[in-house]
């Protein structure tokens, strides 16, 4: 476990040891038919499992750990993604609220995934709840063959709620972002979606979404940037 892993799994500890009177804590299992990162699959784009919990507030101290189990490829056996996340939330005024946090991915348990270990730095800005952006420095953890490690991304979600129907609620979701590595790769690419997304009573969520990225990520990526159907359903505690 890297040094930012283990501090961020401390604090994300901590805060859900010393706030849990005055934050929401929230744990979460779930399973997904895919595990994207920026429109691109990890693993075999087979379906994952997944499990977290985390310490949100609409005004404070949030924080986050969780893993999810893949497999790199048909003839291998299954792997681990690790994560840790800890930030800060900001109410600015009943409509608009932001977010800044650190997270850092790791794959401690696989030599090729081990290259997608990055921390991510993002200042998200969200009007609510139905129009957020975010724009996010990047940083693998290990450097490309000209020396460089960092890029940024930038995305936007639409969320456009329908209504209830027989306790569970819709909301039509798109969303467009841009990956930028020409300093670590010489390349950049866009990538969508579009979706639904909502709850089933209070404790389940669900999403099934159509993802697809430009022709340079499926230049650079292969088959792992096709375009797909993801969809995940996720039980809250």
């Amino acid at each position: 476990m890297t040094s930012l892993l283990r501090a961020v799994a401390t604090a994300a500890a901590a805060l859900a040891l010393s706030g849990a009177r005055a934050q929401e804590v929230d744990a979460t299992v779930g399973a997904s038919s895919a595990l994207l990162v920026r429109g691109v699959a990890l693993g075999n784009a087979k379906p994952v499992l997944q499990a977290g919990v985390s310490v949100d507030s609409v005004d404070g101290w949030l924080a986050g750990i969780g893993v999810a189990t893949l497999r790199p490829s048909t003839d291998q056996g299954w792997t681990t993604q690790l994560y840790a996340r800890a930030g800060w939330a900001f109410r600015l005024d009943d409509d608009w609220s932001a977010q800044l946090a650190a997270t850092h991915y790791a794959y401690p348990f696989d030599d090729y995934l081990r290259s997608f270990d990055r921390d991510e730095f993002a200042s998200t800005l969200a009007w609510r709840d139905r129009v957020v952006g975010s724009v996010t420095a990047l940083r693998q953890t290990t450097a490309s063959p000209n020396g460089h490690r960092s890029g940024w991304a930038a995305d936007l979600v639409l969320r456009q709620p329908l209504g209830r129907l027989a306790g569970a609620s819709f909301a039509l979701t798109a969303g467009i972002g841009h990956q930028d590595q020409q300093r670590r790769a010489a390349f950049s690419y866009d990538y969508g979606h579009l979706g639904l997304s909502g709850r089933i009573g209070s404790r389940v969520q669900y999403e099934l979404s159509r993802v697809a990225t430009d022709h340079r990520a499926r230049e650079w990526f292969g088959a792992a940037a096709d375009s797909r159907w993801v969809g995940s359903l996720t039980v809250g505690f």
